[in-house]
């Protein structure tokens, strides 16, 4: 971890802090975003990604894993840069409204 922090110029604890629990898994794909964080601070959270989250804590929202215009999967966050969607343009802010409040999910 040491030698990972010197290469990236983050403290080995910041990087510590940025892993997921022990024994809590990544869900890699599909990649997954808050419409309503993304508004508020254009930015991938990790914890999208893990196994066990069922919604945005903030916002309590459900998290989409596809564009709600025209159903592409979002690609790397990395590819993010521009905040809309790789196929047909739509904001990713915009797409807040097709957000659904986790206690749909709960029903």
């Amino acid at each position: 971890m040491e030698a990972l922090a010197i290469v990236v110029g983050v403290e080995a604890d910041r990087l510590e802090q940025m892993l997921p629990p022990a024994g809590v898994g990544m869900k890699m794909e599909p990649i997954r975003l808050c419409a309503a964080c993304y508004a508020e601070s254009p930015c991938h959270k990790i914890e999208w990604q893990l196994k066990v989250t069922q919604g945005c804590k903030q916002h309590q929202l459900r998290l989409l894993s596809e564009c709600p215009n025209c159903g592409a999967r979002f690609k790397v966050p990395a590819l993010w840069v521009d905040g809309w969607c790789q196929r047909c343009f739509m904001a990713f802010a915009e797409m807040i409204e097709y957000e659904k409040p986790i206690e749909i999910l709960k029903e």
